[in-house]
């Protein structure tokens, strides 16, 4: 019966995660669902508990249809059962009083109450020895007795007696007239007194603070001649006093009169006198807290701030107003998706300035940072211990700081004032302060105490969850596999927390009410625990389930429940047909499974098993007793860990069998006695953890650990190999699980052998093991992007890589042998010949390494860094590079095998390899660049004599990587220091780019050509950058002079003089493509904001005399077909040229002369009349050209408002050109600016800008070089390679038989634990488990029989894998075909296809090239397919086939107006300043051949601002990638796609 208990359970698991619940779509309507399965419409009928009745067997209930459990239905209600943490005992002790009868009170309160009464009767007079007995007895009758005799006898005044007696225990005199050591011990017991009154509730705290104990205790600190010990009890006392909020008011605060010190002061004047270091440490605990209690005020009074001059009246009464919170659909939400909110014009309209919000994120994160090291720095020192940083031995019982902690936030209406920051538009459109507050939360729900926390401010926290809910990504809510550690999910997680522990709390009471056993299966008990059975269908609530019952002792309340119900309580039958102990079998065992914390097992282990030994019949406890097998006679010390081992090893053939789930629980009781916390600042170092790390090798914990991850690795390998997903939820759970345990064992073991140098580690199993891993696990995510799992996974694999390259010894003399051979080299070696090894290994390779090698320079920081830590970055890049020098060879032939590759995800990984690589130093720089022109020098010289050149697609490819590396600093410096061909062996290079040039000039109207021609083009723009420089201008520590500064980062004056002739024949060759004058144009307005430039390009002028009218008559014939962007940057670089005197003051456009001055004014420039003739030819004058433009123009414009200042340009360069004389020819009285020789390569290297100074740290700067790999549009017949299939498979599958694999592969399925059948996730052409949309959002349809293992399971909705198109989802759509008609289309589909051209269904070849017609841009936006980009990968159907191209330019709106920077932060060179008619938006656009991979890439003059910290690392823009959408657009152009900005600004 339970076999059916547990399909149907899985059955409905699988239903939750695919996600049972409609998602309401963009526009508003419910799908459609044609799914009988049972799906319950939430929206329109809330789905009531069925009511169990006793006759329910475990049988029918199993089959109550699955009911969704949606958490905002339920809201949390007052704390039951626990007491609230903030509370003290004394204060729960009353309260435990109030609710039951005083007469029948058993626990010995009223013995208690009268012993005290009768000592404070006794010594009303005497001082004497007896009364210093009885001062020291009072502390332990007080929370008993008094809390007793406060309710029988309310109106006796019992503490002020005992206020009174404190204070005289604490008075010195009184002290001194006693004997000796009766002195000591009177003083002391007054301050445990102290203690102990201060938590008597307000009137215990207010009657001390009256009677002034603040006082008495700094004059027995301060007093001369007392112990150590004696001054640490007055600390206990002062900390206890300060622990309540009413204390810590009076000791922060100042007495007026007589200017008196506050607490505060004076205590930091005792800590700076000399003291002992135990005084110290005592004293620096009270600081901290009052530092904590201070910033909690400060957060506080930020809030109420923001509430009372809230721009928006509704949101500030959401504390009040439980509506407006609820009320999810709210119209600031609905708005933040709709119209960017522009956050500069936010913060002005707010009471808030940008500094107050950094402020606010500065105090949230400090407040984080002290609680998490409040264990160590908050807590008095016991009185026998001694501040070290080591220890072995010791007390482990220490206060608990968190109470107190508690106490003042709910003091300060913490959750309150958090709620208020996520509800202000202000303060939640900052993604710092939203990522702040998640951290603190998320650290308090990791604890039981965190989570009562919660329950007692419940209102609060319903409000926060809500509050919440507008951040999240809704696909997110239901059927993501993820648990709670990721962002999105984390209100989720939270709530499922709390509304778990609520549950549990339930449990709890129902047993404290009902001890009698006749009736067994209460309703109110069955309703509690089917909601926790609900709970775990979602996978973030499974999770939280089992988090929550792994704290503390709450698993007990479960096992109370199957103790009161098993058989020897109920005997055979009752027991059987108990739905509560079914119920309670099935959590507990989902606990065990899914919780990687086993410190509860430690202490019911030995129940469990028990129970499992006394039930044989029931399948749920068998397996129980599987996973519980290693722990039989276990005590959890280091002594174990032999025999725990030896279990690994002789059950490791088992392993991912439901025979060997014993094997997960005993790597995860490894993990928790042998590898320690991570390490909290101001944490004593405890030795006992090294000591567990030498009793792992000495039992051969290496060998059993490679072994474990070896065999993981071939289980795992086959169904990967058919992308198919990780089987169930429990499938999954245990194999990360297993991971992640042995990879934090390997670690702590390598880490801790190799970390002083002295030993080496030549075991390559290890490498190569997680190599494999890697791939399996990290490198094709099926949900289009690392969950939280699979990112520590992945984390952990490239620490313990980089843990190797510490196992270098620094006294060894380095010659080429060691470094071949040390562990660094090997490790290296074995991930290099990994990439090549076998192509599905070939990503992930690339992605391990991009991983291990350092980023690229300079730093992005808020800070000055220090010469050192600045000589440190860059000796670690050198090391690196000369361990990467000794495989040059395999480097090489990484970038040979991969230039080739038309597979877009590879290419992006090679470009930001090979930015990494050239960033480490000058030799790597030079080996990398001098490859990537080897392959093209060959690919230019591989055709015949004789005949004409023929450009093919590797040629175009080769373009793309080389204009993709150019655009960054060391890249660009590199090749300009081969293509001067200076060097012996060099010249080559030289040659080869004057050949590059010429094929630019001749650009004809062969596509390949064009294409090849337009990446040329942006390779000089980078070429021509002056900013683009490895020493920035704008760096403190660079004392270069401005032609220093050209000459390093420009081509020398030969080369420059080659590269100006060949732009003026660009743009005077009437057949080059649209894109390729508008980057010429870009580049010659680089050139000309120096003199050196403009001599040259003046000089290309002269000799060619009309060019710039042939763009002139360009920009006009074409018009209507341009989006205005080719006229607008014509007419700036006539601005530009001109001579900076006709234009009177050019206050107005700043054109030339930079704001911010490091880039000095040129003094060169035309006159209007040589720029009259340089604009005219025989047929016809300048300004009638302009005039026609003009009117061109003025009719656009009436349509579109931003082409007004294109109009007034034209206008004004009309009428300039009018009111100027004769036409004359150049001038060439000019005198050629001559630069200094340029720095060696290996000298700029050394004097590099390490960092960059931001005002505030950018998170996306910190995210933007992980970009996730964004699908380029890209033409698929030119990508085409052709092959001869039956060739190859002659050469390499001579004797494979297919029929043998294919029956092997599909009849040795794994199956996964707890299944003896094979998984669902293996029959084919189950709805749940196909989908055939496309990342690209393009409907694509395969056969169901095919689909099924090719095409992953959209887990967690297919991240990345739905463009806007298509709903995620749609059951309706994925029905199977019962026909054998070819599919046709939904309409959605068709009206989809009708407004933007949508790939017509696989059966229908595509056209050989996209039709040129003018594509609509939808209206948010233009980037297609992934909400944001957010999906780092796609599926692996469309790996390999790139979609064909959408024409379409990108829309900077699309990017949800967050400050995305150097992508994006327009650099003044185009800004409005320089009159640019930049920033209008374009209209339909008709590009003069599809737009394509040779769109533009933003030069990084648009990417980044001049000036201070506007730089923005320029190596950002490697992954803007050669075929971004919209390459060095002005402004508008911003950040190529408006990529990512979305998954970034959350």
């Amino acid at each position: 019966e339970d076999e059916e208990e547990e399909e149907e359970g899985d059955d409905e698991e699988e239903e939750g995660e695919v996600g049972a619940l409609l998602i309401i779509g963009d526009d508003g309507y419910e799908q459609i669902s044609s799914d009988e399965d049972g799906i319950a419409d939430l929206e329109r009928e809330t789905f009531k508990y069925p009511s169990f009745d006793i006759e329910y067997t475990a049988e029918d209930l199993a089959r109550v249809p699955p009911v969704t459990y949606d958490p905002f239905d339920r809201e949390l209600g007052p704390l039951l059962y626990f007491s609230c943490p903030y509370k003290t005992t004394f204060e729960t002790e009353v309260a435990k009083l109030r609710d039951q009868d005083l007469e029948k009170e058993n626990t010995g309160a009223a013995e208690t109450s009268v012993k005290l009464t009768e000592l404070l009767e006794l010594y009303q007079e005497e001082r004497g020895a007896k009364w210093v007995t009885a001062l020291e007895e009072i502390p332990s009758l007080i929370v008993k007795g008094l809390s007793y005799l406060q309710i029988k006898e309310p109106n006796q005044d019992y503490i002020s007696q005992l206020v009174e007696w404190t204070m005289q225990s604490l008075n010195l005199q009184i002290a001194l007239r006693q004997p000796i050591a009766l002195n000591v011990r009177q003083l002391k017991a007054g301050t445990k007194l102290v203690s102990s009154l201060a938590e008597c509730g307000t009137r215990g705290i207010t009657g001390l603070l009256q009677a002034g104990v603040i006082n008495s205790l700094f004059e027995l600190l301060f007093a001369d001649h007392v112990s150590s010990s004696l001054k640490l009890n007055a600390f206990k006392a002062l900390d206890s006093v300060i622990s309540m909020t009413e204390g810590m008011e009076a000791f922060l605060k100042c007495r007026l009169e007589a200017h008196e010190k506050s607490g505060y002061q004076r205590l930091l004047e005792l800590i700076l006198l000399d003291q002992t270091v135990r005084v110290v440490t005592a004293g620096s605990a009270v600081l901290q807290k009052c530092h904590f209690y201070e910033i909690l005020s400060e957060v506080k009074k930020m809030a109420d701030q923001l509430a009372e001059n809230s721009p928006l009246p509704n949101h500030a009464e959401s504390e009040q107003d439980s509506d407006a919170g609820l009320e999810r659909g709210n119209q600031e939400y609905e708005s933040d998706v709709e119209a960017p909110m522009d956050m500069d014009n936010l913060l002005e309209s707010s009471s808030m300035s940008e500094g107050e919000v950094e402020k606010l994120i500065n105090l949230l994160d400090e407040i984080l940072h002290l609680m998490e090291t409040a264990p160590h720095t908050m807590i008095q020192p016991p009185v026998k211990s001694f501040p070290t940083t080591a220890r072995i031995t010791g007390p482990p019982e220490r206060d608990d700081p968190f109470p107190v902690l508690f106490r003042y936030l709910h003091s300060h209406h913490f959750l309150e004032s958090i709620t208020l920051l996520l509800s202000n538009p202000v303060t939640n459109i900052h993604p710092g302060v939203l990522q702040s507050i998640r951290d603190i939360l998320r650290f308090l729900v990791q604890s039981q105490k965190g989570l009562l926390f919660f329950l007692s401010e419940y209102e609060a926290t319903n409000l926060l969850v809500r509050a919440f809910c507008p951040f999240s990504d809704p696909d997110q809510e239901e059927g993501l596999q993820t648990d709670g550690a990721s962002d999105e999910a984390f209100h989720l997680w939270l709530l499922h927390s709390t509304q778990t522990l609520q549950c549990i709390s339930e449990l709890f009471c129902h047993f404290q009410r009902c001890t009698a056993t006749d009736e067994t299966d209460h309703s109110d008990l069955l309703g509690t625990l089917h909601n926790l059975y609900l709970i775990t269908f979602n996978p973030v609530g499974r999770s939280a389930v089992a988090h929550v019952f792994s704290l503390e002792k709450n698993l007990q309340s479960l096992i109370t429940l199957m103790e009161f119900y098993s058989k020897e309580a109920l005997g055979d039958s009752k027991s059987k047909k108990s739905v509560a102990y079914n119920y309670a079998c099935i959590l507990v065992l989902l606990v065990v499974q899914s919780s990687s914390d086993v410190q509860m097992l430690e202490q019911f282990s030995a129940i469990l098993l028990k129970l499992c030994k006394a039930d044989e019949n029931n399948t749920k406890l068998q397996e129980l007793g599987k996973w519980l097998e290693p722990l039989k006679t276990l005590r959890f010390e280091i002594n174990c860990i032999p025999n725990l081992i030896e279990y690994i090893k002789q059950n490791i053939d088992t392993l991912m069998t439901q025979d060997g789930v014993g094997l997960l629980t005993a790597l995860r009781v490894l993990c928790h006695i042998a590898c320690p916390p991570p390490p909290v600042e101001g944490q004593q170092k405890d030795l006992k953890w090294n000591l567990a790390v030498i009793q792992l090798f000495s039992s051969e914990g290496m060998d059993t650990f490679i072994r474990v991850l070896q065999k993981l690795n071939s289980i795992l390998i086959q169904p990967w190999r058919l992308h198919v997903n990780m089987g169930t939820t429990l499938h999954r759970v245990t194999t990360i699980s297993m991971a992640r345990c042995t990879l934090t064992l390997l670690k702590t073991m390598l880490t801790e052998l190799l970390r002083g140098g002295s030993f080496e580690f030549k075991d390559m199993r290890v490498p190569s093991a997680l190599i494999s891993l890697h791939m399996l696990l990290c490198s094709i995510p099926l949900s289009g992007r690392l969950d939280s799992d699979e990112q520590k996974i992945q984390n952990d694999i490239v620490d313990i890589l980089l843990t190797f390259t510490q196992g270098v010894n620094e006294k060894l003399t380095i010659s080429e042998e060691t470094l071949a051979n040390n562990t660094w080299s090997l490790m290296l070696k074995e991930v290099l010949t990994s990439i090549l090894r076998i192509p599905e290994g070939f990503f992930s390779g690339l992605i391990l390494l991009s991983e291990l090698l350092p980023l690229p320079l300079p730093m992005q920081t808020t800070q000055v860094i220090e010469p050192h830590d600045i000589s440190v970055a860059l000796n670690t890049r050198k090391l690196w590079s000369m361990h990467l020098h000794v495989q040059a060879k395999l480097l090489q032939e990484i970038v040979r095998s991969f230039s080739g590759s038309t597979c877009q995800p590879i290419q992006h990984m090679l470009r930001r390899i090979c930015v990494q690589l050239c960033d480490l130093a000058s030799p790597t720089a030079l080996l990398i660049m001098r490859t990537v022109l080897d392959l093209l020098v060959e690919d230019l010289q591989s055709n015949p004599e004789d005949k004409e050149k023929q450009y093919t697609g590797q040629t175009t490819r080769l373009l793309a990587l080389l204009d993709a590396l150019a655009s960054h600093k060391a890249c660009k410096l590199a090749i300009l220091h081969l293509i001067n061909g200076t060097v012996k062996g060099d010249e080559k290079y030289a040659e080869v780019f004057q050949e590059l040039l010429s094929l630019m000039r001749a650009a004809g109207d062969n596509v390949i050509h064009q294409q090849c021609a337009e990446y040329l083009a942006s390779i000089l723009q980078s070429l021509c950058d002056q900013d683009i420089a490895l020493i920035l201008p704008s760096s403190s520590e660079s004392t270069l002079s401005e032609l220093e500064q050209l000459s390093n980062s420009l081509p020398s004056k030969e080369l420059l003089a080659s590269i100006c002739d060949s732009l003026m024949e660009t743009l005077a060759n009437a057949e080059s493509s649209y894109n390729c004058l508008l980057t010429c144009i870009r580049t010659m307005m680089f050139l000309t904001e120096h003199d050196y430039g403009f001599y040259h390009l003046k000089s290309s002028l002269r000799k060619h005399c009309g060019a710039l009218q042939t763009v002139l008559k360009r920009v006009v014939s074409n018009f209507s077909k341009d989006p205005g962007e080719l006229a607008s940057s014509f007419l700036d670089f006539m601005r530009q040229i001109l001579n900076s005197d006709m234009l009177g003051c050019c206050g107005d456009d700043g054109s030339l002369v930079e704001v911010d001055g490091t880039h000095p004014a040129r003094t060169l420039g035309l006159t209007t009349v040589e720029l009259k003739y340089q604009l005219q030819n025989k047929e016809e004058a300048p300004e009638n050209l302009l005039l026609e433009l003009e009117k061109l123009v003025l009719e656009r414009s009436k349509e579109d408002d931003s082409l007004e200042s294109l109009l007034d340009s034209v206008v004004g360069l009309r009428q300039m050109l009018e009111s100027a004389g004769d036409p004359c020819p150049l001038s060439d009285q000019d005198v050629e600016p001559v630069l200094p020789p340029p720095e060696s390569l290996q000298n700029l290297f050394n004097n590099r800008t390490a960092y960059i100074l931001a005002d505030v740290m950018d998170d996306q700067l910190k995210t933007m070089w992980f970009s996730p790999f964004q699908a380029e549009e890209i033409e698929t017949d030119l990508d085409m390679v052709k092959v001869d299939l039956i060739d190859l498979s002659e050469k390499g599958c001579s004797d494979f038989d297919l029929q043998a694999e294919l029956e092997r592969s599909f009849l040795s399925e794994p199956s996964s634990p707890g299944r003896t059948k094979t998984t669902k996730g293996f029959k084919l052409g189950k709805h749940k488990h196909e989908t055939f949309i496309t990342s690209s959002g393009k409907s694509e349809y395969i056969e169901p029989a095919k689909r099924a293992h090719i095409v992953p399971p959209p887990r967690g909705r297919g991240r990345g894998a739905f463009g806007q198109g298509i709903r995620p989802h749609d059951i309706f759509r994925q029905r199977k075909q019962n026909t054998s008609r070819p599919p046709s289309m939904h309409v959605d589909d068709f009206v989809a296809a009708e407004s933007k051209e949508v790939v017509p269904p696989e059966g229908i070849p595509p056209p050989k090239r996209p039709p040129k017609v003018s594509q609509k841009i939808s209206s948010r936006g233009g980037f297609s397919g992934n909400r944001g980009g957010r999906g780092a990968f796609h599926s692996q159907n469309r790996f390999f086939t790139p979609p064909a191209s959408k024409g379409n330019y990108s829309r900077r709106e699309g990017a949800r107006g967050s400050s995305w920077s150097a992508q994006s932060s327009p650099r003044g060179t185009y800004s409005e300043s320089r009159g640019g008619q930049s920033n209008f938006n374009r209209g339909p656009l008709p590009p003069l051949r599809p737009l394509s991979s040779a769109g533009y890439r933003p030069s990084p003059r648009d990417r980044a601002s001049r000036g201070r910290g506007g730089i923005g690392p320029s190596w950002a823009s490697a992954n803007s990638g050669s075929s971004s959408g919209s390459r060095g657009k002005f402004i508008s152009g911003g950040s190529g796609r408006g990529r990512h900005v979305r998954s970034f600004t959350r």
